[in-house]
C-alpha cells in the first residue's frame, strides 16, 4: 500500500498502524537482536532533505519519543556510504534510528512533511572529478586482419645529375595482434640500380599491459650517456603511448570535504579549465595537468549559500619523471646494423642495450642503463630524476665503461631545467674521461672531454620572449667549439610574429650569424614567412608562401624567392612545389632554378606520386599513403553519404557504400561519424557516430548497419471446418532470425510488421488449444509498404 504526500497525516498514521500491526517488531543493537517489550511506530512518507540537498520521498518510521527509523538500504541509496547505529529489524528489513548514528542530526519539519538530515562530510560518499582526457564509452577495437602497402614513385631531373628514378614501398600485414611491417628502396640512374631493404620486423603488442615485443630491425637506445643503435634482433619494452589515456607522469590531486552542494572550479595560471557540482562528502579532483613547468593551481568552491573559498596550490609539472610505483623499460638484444641504406642484410656484432626507470615517489624516480658487445665492450650506470619541491627538475646520470682492449673509462652527466611562467633557466654538464667509450663512440675518430650549457629566458605575451643560450664542446680529438645565442621573439598581431637571432662562434677562427624574421598566419591555412640570414660566409634573403594539404581532398603549395650573395657573386632561387590530394593517392611537382648573376643557370625538377593499395574488411582499396591506421566506412550500399573523422569531411561513399580513412591514429578514440541528412528517411540508421581505437599500423572495418524500413501489411484467414473466418486480435509468431518476430491481427485479419527482408517464413499462433502452422511469402519490392493481401492458414495441429 503506499501512502502519498497529499493525503492527511490522519489518514497516513491510521494506515501505518494497520500495516504495522500485521508484522512482528524487533530491535537490533550493536549487531545483536534483542525482543522489545513494547513498541509503537508511525509509518509516513517524508521527503528526505541531506545536507541542504533533495533526496526525495522516503518511508520512515517515527517512534514515541520522536526518533525517526530508516530502511538501511535507503540510507545508502541517499547517500550514506556505511550507516552505523541501533538497528531495528520490522517486516524482516533493517532499520537504523537516526538519533544513534554518530555525527548526525535531524530537524523534523511537520508542516512540510520533511526530514532535515546534517551529517559529517566524512559519512558520505567520494566525488571524484578526473581532469584526464577519457576514453569514450561504447569503444570499437578492431581485432581483424588487414594489410596495406605504401609506395612511392619519384623521378628527378636536372642538368648536372641527369634523370634518377626512385621507388619506395612499405607492406604491413596485419594478422589480429601481429604486425609485420617491411620497407625498401629502389634507384636508377643513368649509370646505376640498386634495390635495399630497409626495415623488416613483426610487433606484437600486448594492449592491456602496455608492453611490446619487437623481432626483426629496429632501433634501441639505452639512454643519457648511452648510444642510438640500429640493430637486427628482439626487443621487449613497456610503451606507454599503446594506451594515450594513461598518464604514466606526476600530475596534480587535490582532495577535501565539503558539507554542502557546492560548484568547484578550477584554475590554471589563472585560466579556468573545469567546472563542475558537487554533492556534499569527500571530493578528488585528479590528474591536473600543464604541458610543462610551474603552474599555479587554484580551486574555487562557492557553496549553496554563495560562501567561497579558494585554495591555491603551486605545482610543477614534468615528463622527466614516473608516478610513483610506475616502471619503464627496453631490453634489447641483436646484431649491430651495418651500412644501413647500402646494403640489405649487413649485420656486424652482437650487442645488448637496456635500460629501466622505475617511479620511487612523484617527486623522485630511478633507473639504470647499460649496453655492450659480444667482444667485450661494456658501459652501465644508474641514473635519477629529481623534482626539487616544484622548483625545476634535475636528472644525473653516472656511467663506467670498458672497452674490448680492457681500457676503462667514466662519464657523468647533470641536467637542471626549470619552466616558469615567464622566467626559464636550464644548465647541462657533461664530461668523459678520455678512454671512456660506448658502441656508437667506438665507431667515432672523435673524443670529447666536455659539453656544457645554460641559458635564461624570460617572456609575457605582451613584451615578448628574450633568451641567452651558452654552449661549450671540448674536446680530446676534434675542434673545440663555443657559441653564444641571443634571441628574441614577438607576436606583433593576432596573424604577425617575429623574430630575431644573433650567433657568436668559436671554432678555429670567431664569427658572428644573424637571422631576423617575419611569419603571417592567415585565417585560413595560408602561412607567409620571410626571413634574412647572415652567417660567416654568406647573405641570404627569403620569402615563402604555403598553403597545407587538406584532411580530405584537396591543394596545396609552397612558393620560395631566395637570394644568396657570397664571394662567387649573387645567386637567385626560385622553388615552386604543387601538391594535390585526392582519393587515391598524393601526387606533387616541384620545379627548382638557380640564376647566377654571372649569367649561368642551372634548372631541375621532381614529380612524384603516393599512395597505398589496402585491405581491410574483406575489401581492397585504393587511398593515400597510410602514415599509421587507417579504416574502411561502410554505410549499407548506399552512394555519396559523406563521412567524417572528427568532424572534418574526409570523402563520399562509393556506389557499394564504401569509403576509405587513411590517417587513423593508432590507440586513439577517432570519431567516425556520417552525415545522417544524406540518407533518405526510407532507412533507418542504428547509429551516426563511432568510436575506433585501431592497434598500431592496422586497419579497421567501420560498418554503419543502416537498413531500409519496409513494412508488409496483408490480412489473415484461417480454415476450419471448411469455414473461413478472419483472425481477429491474435499473437501470431514469424520465424525470422535467432528470436524471431512477434505481431498482433487486428480487425478482419489485418497485420502489419515492419523492417523484414524479402523471403519466405514459417509462423504460428495457437487457435483452440491447438497450433496453426502457416507461411509468409514477402517479394522483393522497392515499395516502403508491400501489401501482400490474404494469407490463409490451413495446417490446424
Amino acid at each position: 500500500m503506499w501512502i502519498r504526500q497529499c493525503a492527511s497525516l490522519k489518514s497516513v498514521l491510521f494506515l501505518s498502524l494497520l500495516i504495522l500491526s500485521f508484522f512482528p517488531q524487533r530491535i537490533l543493537a550493536a549487531d545483536a537482536i534483542e525482543p522489545v517489550k513494547s513498541a509503537s511506530f508511525e509509518s509516513v512518507v517524508l521527503n528526505i532533505i541531506l545536507n541542504e540537498e533533495q533526496k526525495g520521498e522516503l518511508f520512515v518510521k517515527i517512534t514515541e519519543d520522536g526518533d525517526f527509523l530508516i530502511k538501511v538500504d535507503d540510507l545508502k541509496n541517499i547517500g550514506f556510504i556505511r550507516p552505523e547505529g541501533v538497528t531495528m529489524e520490522i517486516g524482516g528489513e533493517p532499520y537504523i534510528s537516526i538519533k544513534s548514528m554518530q555525527q548526525v542530526e535531524s530537524i523534523f519539519n511537520e508542516k512540510e512533511l520533511s526530514l532535515i538530515i546534517t551529517a559529517s562530510p566524512e559519512l558520505l560518499p567520494k566525488s571524484t572529478i578526473d581532469l584526464l582526457a577519457q576514453r569514450q564509452l561504447n569503444v570499437y577495437y578492431p581485432t581483424g586482419n588487414s594489410a596495406f602497402l605504401n609506395y612511392r614513385l619519384n623521378y628527378n631531373d636536372s642538368d648536372s645529375t641527369g634523370g634518377v628514378s626512385n621507388i619506395t614501398n612499405q607492406l604491413g600485414i596485419r594478422l589480429k595482434d601481429v604486425l609485420f611491417l617491411s620497407d625498401s628502396s629502389y634507384t636508377k640512374t643513368e649509370n646505376d640500380e640498386r634495390l635495399v631493404r630497409l626495415m623488416s620486423n613483426m610487433t606484437y603488442d600486448r594492449r592491456d599491459d602496455m608492453q611490446r615485443i619487437v623481432a626483426g630491425d629496429l632501433f634501441a637506445s639505452s639512454g643519457e650517456l648511452g648510444s642510438s643503435l640500429n640493430i637486427g634482433g628482439i626487443g621487449f619494452s613497456k610503451v606507454y603511448r599503446i594506451n594515450p589515456y594513461f598518464a604514466k607522469n606526476p600530475m596534480l590531486t587535490l582532495s577535501g570535504l565539503i558539507s554542502l552542494p557546492s560548484e568547484v572550479e578550477i584554475y590554471l595560471n589563472g585560466v579556468s579549465i573545469k567546472k563542475e557540482k558537487l554533492s556534499p562528502g569527500e571530493f578528488e579532483l585528479k590528474n591536473i595537468s600543464y604541458y610543462g613547468g610551474a603552474g599555479l593551481v587554484e580551486v574555487v568552491i562557492r557553496d549553496s549559500f554563495g560562501r567561497e573559498q579558494r585554495i591555491k596550490y603551486p605545482y610543477y609539472f614534468t615528463d622527466l619523471l614516473l608516478k610513483k610505483g610506475l616502471h619503464e623499460y627496453s631490453y634489447n638484444i641483436g646484431f649491430l646494423r651495418e651500412r644501413f641504406g647500402a646494403e640489405s642484410n649487413s649485420y656486424g656484432d652482437r650487442v645488448f642495450s637496456a635500460f629501466h626507470r622505475y617511479g620511487v615517489r612523484d617527486l623522485l624516480t630511478v633507473g639504470g642503463r647499460a649496453e655492450g658487445t659480444v667482444k667485450g665492450l661494456y658501459n652501465l650506470g644508474p641514473q635519477l630524476a629529481y623534482n626539487i619541491y616544484n622548483s625545476g627538475v634535475v636528472t644525473l646520470s653516472l656511467a663506467a665503461s670498458k672497452d674490448d682492449a680492457d681500457k676503462s673509462g667514466f662519464g657523468w652527466s647533470l641536467d637542471y631545467g626549470y619552466q616558469g611562467g615567464r622566467l626559464s633557466t636550464r644548465f647541462m654538464t657533461r664530461n668523459f674521461t678520455e678512454d671512456y667509450t660506448t658502441i656508437s663512440s667506438n665507431l667515432s675518430t672523435e673524443k670529447t672531454k666536455g659539453e656544457y650549457a645554460a641559458g635564461v629566458g624570460y617572456g609575457t605575451p605582451s613584451s615578448g620572449n628574450i633568451s641567452v643560450d651558452f654552449f661549450t664542446t671540448i674536446k680530446y680529438v676534434g675542434t673545440d667549439k663555443q657559441a653564444t645565442t641571443v634571441g628574441y621573439s614577438r607576436n606583433l598581431s593576432k596573424l604577425l610574429s617575429g623574430y630575431v637571432t644573433f650567433r657568436n662562434v668559436r671554432e678555429q677562427e670567431a664569427y658572428n650569424e644573424f637571422f631576423v624574421g617575419l611569419n603571417y598566419y592567415s585565417d585560413g591555412d595560408l602561412m607567409i614567412t620571410s626571413n634574412y640570414r647572415s652567417s660567416k660566409d654568406e647573405k641570404t634573403a627569403q620569402i615563402q608562401a604555403q598553403k597545407s594539404l587538406p584532411v580530405g581532398e584537396g591543394m596545396g603549395y609552397r612558393a620560395t624567392i631566395e637570394r644568396t650573395d657570397s664571394a662567387a657573386g649573387a645567386n637567385y632561387k626560385f622553388n615552386p612545389l604543387l601538391q594535390y590530394s585526392t582519393r587515391y593517392g598524393l601526387y606533387e611537382g616541384e620545379f627548382r632554378e638557380n640564376y647566377y648573376e654571372t649569367g649561368n643557370r642551372s634548372e631541375s625538377y621532381q614529380l612524384s606520386a603516393s599512395g597505398a593499395i589496402v585491405y581491410v574488411g574483406s575489401t581492397f582499396g585504393l587511398i593515400r599513403p597510410v602514415t599509421d591506421s587507417f579504416g574502411m566506412v561502410e554505410v549499407g550500399d548506399l552512394k555519396g553519404i559523406r563521412v567524417y573523422q572528427g568532424g572534418l569531411e574526409v570523402g563520399k561513399t562509393d556506389s557499394t557504400g564504401k569509403v576509405f580513412v587513411p590517417n587513423l591514429s593508432s590507440y586513439f578514440d577517432n570519431s567516425i561519424s556520417i552525415e545522417d541528412k544524406d540518407i533518405t528517411l526510407d532507412y533507418m540508421i542504428p547509429e551516426v557516430r563511432k568510436y575506433v581505437s585501431p592497434p598500431f599500423r592496422s586497419g579497421a572495418y567501420i560498418n554503419f548497419d543502416v537498413s531500409r524500413f519496409q513494412a508488409v501489411t496483408g490480412k489473415l484467414h484461417i480454415k476450419s471446418d471448411k469455414e473461413m473466418k478472419d483472425v481477429e486480435f491474435y499473437e501470431i509468431r514469424l520465424l525470422a532470425g535467432e528470436r524471431g518476430i512477434t505481431f498482433p491481427t487486428g480487425k478482419g485479419g489485418e497485420f502489419y510488421i515492419e523492417n523484414i527482408r524479402a523471403g519466405q517464413y514459417q509462423a504460428r499462433f495457437d487457435y483452440k488449444d491447438k497450433a496453426c502452422l502457416f507461411s509468409i511469402s514477402v517479394p522483393e519490392s522497392d515499395e516502403t509498404i508491400i501489401d501482400i493481401g490474404d494469407v490463409v492458414c490451413e495446417d490446424i495441429q
